[in-house]
């Protein structure tokens, strides 16, 4: 009789297929400008909608919900808004981002970006304003 270990017939079968698997059989990557991928690139910010000169004015036409809405930029020191046989005077306000004009009243135009504002008129809700993109204007 024999008394030494004996190993299963099916545990051979397992073990045989998983020792072919391994750790991943690729090369290390190359350093080697042709087969690395370009980088990203960098998208400028647009320029503000308000004019660098001081003294320059700037006029932009926004739609603002159903109302269209003139923005006269004279520098950074304030701004004419135009909407509906209205005219707000609009001193430039410090802080935040973007351009933002404001009123003690509690009116406000705020450009928001290149083509976004929003026009906020006190005791009224805010209107989300686009300018039209350049083919349109």
């Amino acid at each position: 009789m024999r008394t030494g270990f004996r190993f299963p017939l099916s545990a051979l079968t397992l073990a045989l297929p998983l020792a072919a698997c391994g750790p991943d059989q690729r090369p290390p990557p190359t350093d080697d400008p042709a087969t690395r991928s370009a980088p990203a690139p960098v998208v400028p910010e647009p320029p503000p909608p308000v004019p660098a000169d001081a003294g320059a004015t700037a006029t932009y036409l926004y739609q603002c919900g159903d109302w269209e809405v003139t923005a006269s930029f004279h520098g950074d020191s304030d701004a004419d808004i135009s909407f509906n046989g209205r005219v707000l005077k609009l001193p430039r306000q410090a802080g935040g981002t973007g351009a933002r004009y404001a009123d003690a009243a509690g009116n406000l135009f705020w450009v928001v970006s290149e083509g976004e504002a929003l026009l906020s008129l006190q005791g009224q809700a805010d209107r989300r304003c686009t300018r039209p993109p350049p083919a349109f204007r």
